[in-house]
């Protein structure tokens, strides 16, 4: 396998693996699109929506997990993440660069109107966590692979491409878990617990989405003096 920059003829290709990997998922599955197995072909505008918008971010860094195929030798995408590098200074760049820009794509039929900004309106509820000691960090925002590629390791090369770097430059690192995938996650070192993104008593995901935990990768940090 091979871990690069995306490319942005790939973000349609990207929005599709994203659609298959959590389509049976409780919050973006059967919570934003309840209308999914209607209209399977709709589930990836969601994703392509917010990959466009956030493509030219500096905050953002979006990789893929490429497979060679053993018959023709074509690449093919496996698996792919989106990166964010919070923090003072990047969110300067992001003013500079002005990335509010929405993407003209058709209304995706597979999406309950009511909830398919809900991840955005929750974050008020939990946007907290990124503060004090943690608001420089590197944030693992979407790690998808295709489902006929998973267990084979690509989820798992994406994310060390953002923990070294994080460890490098001596930040946190925070994931927020979706149901299932709190071991996942555990296993690369991200130990340290701190609520749940699906709390909050304005939070439109709360009593809605069990999973959601918030999850820290901080073993490499000093503690401060006097701590």
């Amino acid at each position: 396998m091979a871990i690069r920059k995306a490319k942005p003829e790939e973000q349609e290709g990207m929005a599709m693996i994203a659609a298959s990997a959590f389509f049976d998922d409780e919050m973006l599955g059967d919570l934003i699109h309840p209308h999914r197995h209607q209209y399977p072909d709709d589930m990836h505008l969601w994703w392509l929506k917010r990959i466009k918008k956030g493509w030219d971010d500096p905050s953002n860094h979006f990789l893929v997990s490429t497979t060679t195929d053993t018959h023709g030798g074509e690449e093919e995408i496996a698996a792919w993440a989106q990166w964010v590098r919070k923090g003072a200074n990047v969110q300067k760049e992001k003013l500079a660069v002005g990335s509010d820009a929405q993407p003209e794509l058709p209304e995706s039929r597979a999406a309950d109107p009511e909830y398919e900004d809900a991840l955005e309106r929750a974050y008020k509820s939990f946007g907290h966590e990124w503060s004090g000691q943690r608001a420089e960090c590197w944030d693992i925002a979407w790690l998808a692979t295709a489902p006929s590629f998973q267990g084979r390791g690509h989820g798992k090369a994406l994310m060390q491409w953002g923990i070294s770097r994080g460890v490098e430059e001596g930040v946190a690192l925070s994931v927020i878990a979706a149901k299932g995938k709190d071991g996942f996650y555990n296993k690369l070192g991200y130990t340290v617990p701190s609520g749940r993104a699906c709390d909050g008593e304005d939070n439109p995901l709360s009593g809605r989405v069990i999973g959601g935990h918030f999850w820290w990768y901080e073993s490499h940090l000093q503690p401060s003096a006097g701590s």
